[in-house]
């Protein structure tokens, strides 16, 4: 008779995103996972099939944990370059209020995972396509035409990217501002 499992996926996945956003997921092996997350590797592989599979899972409940911040801060009570800016002010006060300048998630993910590595990639390239896709949406909903939207979204997720590796060294909290507000000012 095989073990009963006894621990939560979804704190298992948290746990795992936590190491996969410390080491990376090309750097993170699977005794890493294992010993980390304090389960066997049969019960491992029974519940993730694998390293991948995992790491999807954690991209998946990154996202579901991004979105609804994204609907919060992007107040509709207020005007739509308002909430642009503040859901963009709010970013970088949070970098820089990260002490262990961890940075984000994804984007450390995007910097560590080499191209020969594909189906992660394509994950990721996933989990961004649909936050700029959420940008455009929120920018076209406002009346902003539909190729200035796609470009502002792309430079807001270039921006997100950058930000979050450039703030690991870089705490120059007036030079995020003022990109902040160079975006902003696109909408024009």
């Amino acid at each position: 008779m095989g073990r009963v499992k006894t621990f939560s996926n979804e704190l298992v996945v948290e746990k795992a995103m936590r190491l996969f956003w410390e080491k990376g997921y090309e750097s993170t092996s699977l005794s890493d996972l294992t010993e980390h997350l304090g389960i066997g590797k049969s019960s491992f592989y029974s519940t993730f099939r694998s390293k991948e599979e995992l790491f999807n899972q954690c991209i998946e409940r990154y996202t579901a944990l991004n979105i609804p911040f994204l609907d919060n801060a992007l107040d509709t009570k207020v005007h739509y370059r308002l909430g642009l800016r503040n859901l963009l002010c709010n970013y970088v006060e949070e970098l820089m209020n990260d002490d262990n300048r961890k940075g984000c998630f994804m984007a450390n993910s995007c910097s560590l995972v080499h191209g020969d590595n594909t189906n992660v990639g394509i994950k990721i390239m996933e989990h961004y396509s649909r936050i700029e896709a959420y940008f455009e949406s929120y920018l076209k909903n406002n009346g902003v035409e539909n190729i200035k939207a796609k470009a502002v979204s792309a430079t807001i997720i270039t921006f997100l990217i950058g930000a979050s590796q450039q703030s690991k060294v870089n705490r120059d909290k007036s030079s995020y501002l003022s990109t902040v507000e160079n975006i902003v000012l696109l909408i024009d």
